[in-house]
């Protein structure tokens, strides 16, 4: 059980890494560009892990409740972290903006 659990939050650490790596990468962009890193970020992110979890829930005899407890518990931490870094960062570049843009 506590090894399926390590698993799981093993993938919701990569995937919550990987958002912040795309986050910061993204908001260095355009604003466009901004959401077409984030959007697609995510989608191809849930699209690898969704992928990534059944693999592993149908080939190997992990237990399958520690696996996804042990996943969402760490994918919701990564995803509310994921969302204040990025809403700090956002705010700073603003910020930033409109002290250069007022001088």
């Amino acid at each position: 059980m506590w090894l399926s659990a390590l698993v799981g939050a093993s993938i919701a650490g990569l995937y919550s890494l990987t958002a912040l790596w795309l986050g910061k990468l993204a908001v260095k962009s355009s604003q466009q560009t901004f959401m077409m890193i984030v959007m697609g970020g995510m989608v191809a992110r849930l699209f690898v892990t969704v992928i990534l979890l059944t693999l592993i829930l149908l080939l190997t005899s992990l237990d399958s409740a520690g696996l996804l407890a042990g996943f969402f518990i760490v994918f919701a931490i990564g995803l509310t972290a994921e969302t204040i870094i990025l809403h700090r960062q956002q705010n700073s570049i603003q910020k930033e903006s409109e002290t250069k843009t007022s001088e």
